[in-house]
């Protein structure tokens, strides 16, 4: 049988991670496993644990929201060691993506199956991203989402158009496959083929995985569909977007601090360019998936 350490932010969901860890250790024993628990003390932490009990064990769970579960991803990437999730945090957007329930049990039990998927980590200059990332108004909206008071419908809706309102399209200078591309753009969104294929293009008929990275240059829409990216209906091509593909492409920003937003994996931070958005072979990571 299997040798798990769950990684554990005692802090996530209010100290719900603390009895998650708990109970997901006690189930999991009784399955004959042997499960321990190591608790975060600090930011990066989960890193510098889980790179720790590489040689020690064979699945690594991260039991906490986005940013512990980032984390513990950053450090697996490249190894042969699995992936696991319980989510415990607010957004819980990584777990989302790779089809992992808030319902613990359902989590638990989505380990113990051990269903695996091999998938690609691009790098957004050395760290990697496993959802997606970006710059421009998907990024100012979801700093500002949080602040919104409660998950209504109305308040997000109306935080929605006052962004919209007073974002501009910035100006940028992409580099890529030799050419240089100079346009202003309403966002810029980054990630893999797997992913653009699932959630952009709406179709199967591309290989998986390929080994390339997409990115969206999307220019200003109107507030309705504004609203509908909001919501994640990447479903259909526009007039206002083109695609780009490459292994390797940057993005410099014209403004003259070189700074700006930008998001990964649903984490907002002010980035200072240029941008180095790169895939490379070796960089995987075998996620236990639903």
């Amino acid at each position: 049988m299997p040798n798990i350490i769950l990684i554990t932010n005692p802090k996530s969901g209010n100290g719900a991670a603390v009895k998650a860890a708990q109970i997901t250790q006690q189930a999991l024993a009784s399955k004959s496993i042997n499960v321990h628990i190591a608790y975060t003390e600090y930011t990066g932490h989960a890193s510098l644990l889980a790179k720790s009990f590489v040689n020690d064990f064979d699945i690594i769970v991260a039991i906490g929201g986005d940013t512990t579960v980032n984390e513990v991803a950053q450090a697996l990437v490249g190894t042969d060691k699995l992936f696991g999730i319980i989510p415990c945090g607010a957004d819980n957007r990584l777990a989302q993506h790779f089809g992992i329930p808030v319902r613990l049990k359902k989590a638990i039990k989505i380990i113990y199956n051990q269903k695996v998927k091999n998938i690609n980590a691009p790098l957004i200059n050395d760290q990697y991203f496993f959802c997606n990332a970006g710059v421009g108004f998907d990024a100012l909206m979801g700093k500002n989402l949080k602040r919104v008071n409660g998950k209504v419908l109305i308040n997000y809706i109306k935080a929605i158009f006052k962004d919209f309102q007073n974002h501009f399209p910035d100006q940028y200078t992409i580099n890529i496959n030799g050419q240089e591309i100079t346009s202003k753009a309403f966002l810029i969104t980054i990630t893999d083929s797997d992913q653009f294929e699932k959630e952009s293009f709406g179709s199967s008929s591309e290989k998986i995985n390929n080994g390339n990275v997409k990115a969206k240059i999307l220019f200003k829409p109107s507030i309705r569909r504004t609203i509908n990216s909001g919501f994640r209906f990447f479903k259909k091509k526009s007039p206002n977007e083109i695609y780009l593909q490459s292994d390797d492409f940057v993005i410099n920003s014209d403004n003259k601090h070189h700074e700006i937003l930008g998001h990964k994996d649903g984490e907002q931070r002010k980035w200072s360019t240029p941008l180095n958005f790169k895939i490379r072979r070796e960089d995987r990571l075998n996620v236990i998936v639903n």
